[in-house]
C-alpha cells in the first residue's frame, strides 16, 4: 500500500443502520477518480442491529481483492469498537463519533473524532431519519481528509437516489456540514489521499454481482 490511491477503508456499523447508502456513495465517488475500486459487505449475521462491516479497496495498480487490515477504519458501532481498533493497520487512521468512549492507547494510529449526533440533530431531517443521514457525517469528513471533490459526492448521491430531490438534499446537507466542520476543526496529520487518474475507469461501469448476473441472463436470452 502507498498513501495515494492505494489503501483500504473499513466502515464498522450495525446492520440496518442505513450505511449502505453512504458506503455506496463513497465507493462511486472513488470510482469516479479513476482508480480501481471494489466494495464488499461483510455480514457475520443478517439480523438487524448486529455488527456488519463494509470494506473498500482502492488501488492505482488495478487490484480489487479485499485487504486484511484497513489503513482507514471508521468505527460507528460501540459493540465491535475494540475489535475494530485492534484490527486497524499500523500507521493507519481511525474515525469515530466523539461520544464513543474509544481508548486512544495506540500511538501508531491517527485518531479523528467526529460530532456525528450533533450534526445529525442540527440537520433538517425528521427525528426518525437522523440516524440514517448521520452516516453522511463520515462521508463529509473522509472527503475532506482524502481530498475527494464535493461534485463527485453529489453526483454519486444523485445516482443512488435516482435524482429524487428530497433525499439528495437531506444527505448532502449533512455531508456539507460535516465537511465544513472537518475543514475548520481537524488538522490532517495522516498521509492518505485520493488523486484523479486520467482515463482510469473510462471503459468500465460500477456494478454489483447480482446486477451483473441479471444482465448476463438478459443478454443470454432469458
Amino acid at each position: 500500500a502507498s498513501p495515494v490511491n492505494d489503501f483500504s477503508i473499513t466502515v464498522a456499523t450495525k446492520n440496518g443502520s442505513g450505511s449502505a447508502t453512504s458506503n455506496g456513495v463513497l465507493l462511486r465517488a472513488l470510482f469516479m477518480t479513476g482508480a480501481a475500486v471494489s466494495g464488499k459487505n461483510l455480514f457475520p449475521s443478517n439480523i438487524q442491529g448486529l455488527p456488519t462491516w463494509y470494506t473498500i479497496r482502492l488501488s492505482k495498480d488495478g487490484y480489487r481483492a479485499r485487504r486484511l487490515r484497513p489503513e482507514i477504519t471508521v468505527i460507528l458501532n460501540p459493540a465491535s469498537a475494540l475489535e475494530d481498533l485492534a484490527g486497524a493497520e499500523p500507521d493507519g487512521v481511525v474515525l469515530y463519533p466523539d461520544d464513543l468512549n474509544l481508548p486512544r492507547d495506540r500511538d501508531d494510529l491517527t485518531f479523528y473524532p467526529m460530532p456525528v449526533k450533533e450534526l445529525a440533530r442540527k440537520s433538517s431531517a425528521a427525528p426518525a431519519l437522523r440516524p440514517y443521514v448521520a452516516n453522511f457525517v463520515y462521508v463529509g469528513v473522509l472527503a475532506h481528509l482524502l481530498g475527494i471533490e464535493t461534485s463527485e459526492i453529489h453526483a454519486a448521491t444523485t445516482f443512488h437516489f435516482k435524482g429524487k430531490a428530497k433525499p439528495i438534499q437531506l444527505n448532502m446537507e449533512v455531508y456539507t456540514a460535516a465537511r465544513a466542520w472537518a475543514e475548520t476543526n481537524l488538522t490532517k496529520t495522516d498521509p492518505y489521499r485520493v488523486e484523479r487518474m486520467d482515463g482510469g475507469n473510462d471503459e468500465f461501469i460500477m456494478i454489483d454481482g447480482n446486477t451483473a448476473a441479471a444482465l448476463g441472463a438478459i443478454y443470454g436470452g432469458v
